[in-house]
């Protein structure tokens, strides 16, 4: 079973220190060139640190989150714009999805394929921000996602690009074919 975040730490979600090594920055250029911004995914939202910044650039966003603190942490943020799930599962839907973020969260997920299949039948595009095998904190290192691997999961559905941005984390952003 992969590691999972332990809730009691939500604070370093939104730590300053976070901010400097995760800045929202990168991911916003890239999704400001989307033509369409009316549905986006944060899955594995935790306290929201995407979700308030794509609640800024989308007109509705829906947080899928697995635990019901971190949940009741991002809903105390009164996005108005903003859905909770809480699950384990990938949501059913049946409206188009513009985008879909797996921030931090793509390797504490133990569905990977459902959720990798999931986006590939409803997303028009993706991100996974990930921590690097190589980074010396974070996750443990046997938990951590080779980016070449998470890359061909994705591969099949979407034209995917890896962005150079961040020292502790890949980042990769795909299109659909």
């Amino acid at each position: 079973m992969p590691h999972k975040f332990d809730a009691k730490n939500w604070k370093i979600l939104e730590s300053e220190w976070r901010g400097k090594i995760l800045p929202a920055e990168p991911l916003l250029k890239v999704l400001e060139k989307l033509p369409k911004r009316d549905v986006a995914f944060d899955v594995g939202a935790g306290t929201g640190y995407f979700t308030v910044h794509l609640a800024r650039m989308f007109r509705r966003v829906y947080a899928v989150e697995i635990n019901l603190e971190m949940a009741k942490i991002l809903s105390s943020k009164g996005l108005k714009n903003v859905g909770i799930i809480i699950s384990d599962r990938p949501p059913e839907v049946d409206f188009e999805v513009d985008f879909v973020l797996f921030a931090d969260s793509l390797h504490e997920i133990d569905c990977k394929e459902e959720y990798v299949e999931w986006c590939c039948r409803n997303a028009k595009s993706f991100a996974v921000i990930d921590w690097r095998k190589d980074c010396d904190f974070g996750p443990p290192k046997e938990d951590r996602l080779e980016e070449d691997e998470v890359r061909r999961w994705f591969e099949r559905c979407f034209e995917v690009e890896s962005l150079d941005v961040y020292e502790c984390h890949f980042f990769l952003f795909g299109k659909k074919l």
